[in-house]
């Protein structure tokens, strides 16, 4: 089935690209390369984040990539950790790469540039999907559905697995002081404060961090349901009862001296650093990272072991998300002629595909990894070349386990994570500011925004009480300029839910 697909989706792409000829020649059923000569190669302009060291574009992986689609990329590798203020950057000043990403397609400046006509609508391109059958079958629906802007598709879904978070905990550390591994939000507080307080790096100090600000734990306390206005609108969700609920939480959190001082201006990539380097307990990410933290963890103490747990309850929910079949999207500016669009497409239709997905996630046989009795082994030069930047600026075949499965794992430890995580698909649920938007919220917004989080900060430090915090959301939510927000999410998470 897959030599089929990968027949289809490249021969599709070499007819469609005459000009460019995308591919050099076109697979036939039993392999042979259909005659005629090497086209000229596309060059795509891109932009897109950036998890680790910034890849060598000549390793053998990338440029082994360029020979399989005959597409050159020519990436600007942007660090993670500033990446929403470039897209910011580029969006405000209309120089806009071919293809870009974008981590948050529910970012207000993307929203504004989209209003203003700056991004192709590549539903109209796509149309029914014949020409792209890959991007039809491998993607899925509800990424294309959920990622619709006022009913039109902008972006292209960077497709992702329903299940791609769970908890980390030091199960080690757990073990030493004979905790059991805690299931509730409660009891979470409960452990990691005994964990904290026993100094589990020995060094004498207490300097462990318990946790990190997670805004998505609101779905413990009731925050991926509607919390509907009372003319029928909706809420978003920083004005919501278990917005409030959650922030409570973090305050007693902090009073506990779980969080680091700096939690609300601390990065992920800084949490995930301290996590591996064995001065942090608990994080939330995704658990193929569950392998990767613990021998990090184990160069620092060689006993380390990092357990996962899928999810824990909460009062009104539980921590399991969802997601809704992509996170972030690629968006292609007007700038590029019509013509140039319908090529782009036709290489993401062929990333999209079986063969070349495969070759995204573990390269070439005998160069970054063998197969041992059916089993993916990666290399040591597959996993320098391939890592979770390397996924960032394409549109893969869905694979339910692609959060869930490490490159760098044996299949035991996969296997074994892959039944920890299961659980979740029974409990989780999408969140739905992660889909629905408001254009009058994103321009309205923007102007209480640092005032929110700073009050959002000093109630969880303890500078203002829980009673000042909930009577300046109270105001906040009688603000006559919001009105036309909340009808706007009210009518688009129907339109998308259907409910």
């Amino acid at each position: 089935m897959g030599r089929i697909i990968r027949s289809a989706s490249v021969c599709a792409l070499a007819g469609v690209i005459v000009s460019t000829g995308m591919m050099s020649a076109c697979s036939t059923q039993d392999g042979a390369a259909a005659p005629g000569a090497k086209k000229e190669k596309l060059n795509i302009k891109m932009m897109s984040s950036l998890q680790t060291e910034p890849p060598d574009m000549n390793s053998a992986f990338w440029t082994g990539l360029e020979e399989r689609t005959n597409v050159h990329l020519d990436i600007d590798w942007v660090p993670i950790n500033d990446y929403i203020n470039k897209v910011n950057l580029v969006l405000a000043s209309g120089n806009i790469p071919e293809v870009l990403t974008v981590t948050d397609t529910n970012l207000s400046s993307l929203i504004d540039a989209i209003n203003k006509g700056s991004f192709w609508d590549l539903g109209e391109l796509l149309g029914d999907f014949s020409k792209y059958p890959n991007l039809k079958n491998n993607v899925p629906e509800s990424a294309w559905r959920l990622l619709r802007y006022n009913g039109k598709t902008f972006g292209l879904p960077r497709t992702r697995p329903q299940i791609t978070a769970s908890e980390h905990i030091r199960r080690d550390w757990l073990d030493k002081l004979g905790l059991p591994v805690p299931k509730t939000m409660d009891e979470l507080l409960v452990t990691l404060k005994k964990v904290v307080d026993s100094d589990p790096d020995g060094n004498g100090k207490r300097d462990t961090v318990g946790l990190m600000f997670d805004e998505s734990y609101r779905t413990a306390f009731g925050g991926f349901d509607p919390e509907n206005t009372p003319d029928g609108g909706m809420y978003p969700k920083q004005l919501t009862n278990a917005y409030t609920s959650m922030v409570e939480w973090y305050r007693k959190a902090y009073a506990d001296g779980l969080m680091s001082q700096e939690f609300a201006i601390m990065k992920d990539l800084q949490y995930s650093d301290m996590f591996g380097a064995g001065l942090a307990a608990f994080y939330r990410k995704n658990p193929w990272h569950q392998y990767g933290l613990e021998q990090s963890a184990k160069k620092v103490q060689p006993d380390a072991k990092t357990e996962i747990i899928p999810y824990l309850t909460g009062p009104n929910g539980t921590t399991a998300v969802l997601s809704p079949g992509f996170f972030g999207g690629l968006y292609i500016p007007k700038s590029v002629p019509k013509d140039k669009v319908e090529k782009i497409l036709q290489y993401y239709n062929v990333i999209a595909s079986d063969e070349i997905t495969k070759y995204i996630t573990y390269g070439k046989e005998g160069v970054h990894h063998t197969v041992d009795n059916g089993v993916i082994k990666m290399t040591d030069q597959g996993k320098k070349e391939i890592n979770n930047t390397t996924i960032e600026p394409f549109v893969l075949k869905l694979d339910p386990w692609s959060k869930t499965d490490s490159p760098i794992a044996p299949q035991e430890v996969n296997l074994k994570n892959r039944e920890k995580v299961k659980p979740e698909l029974d409990v989780g649920k999408i969140d739905p500011f992660s889909v629905i938007n408001s254009p009058s919220w994103v321009t309205q917004w923007p102007k209480y925004e640092g005032e929110f989080t700073s009050m959002r900060t000093q109630v969880i430090i303890g500078k203002i009480t829980m009673e000042q915090y909930k009577s300046y959301i109270d105001q906040l939510k009688a603000k006559k300029e919001f009105a036309v927000a909340y009808k706007e999410f009210g009518d688009n998470y129907k339109a998308l839910f259907g409910k």
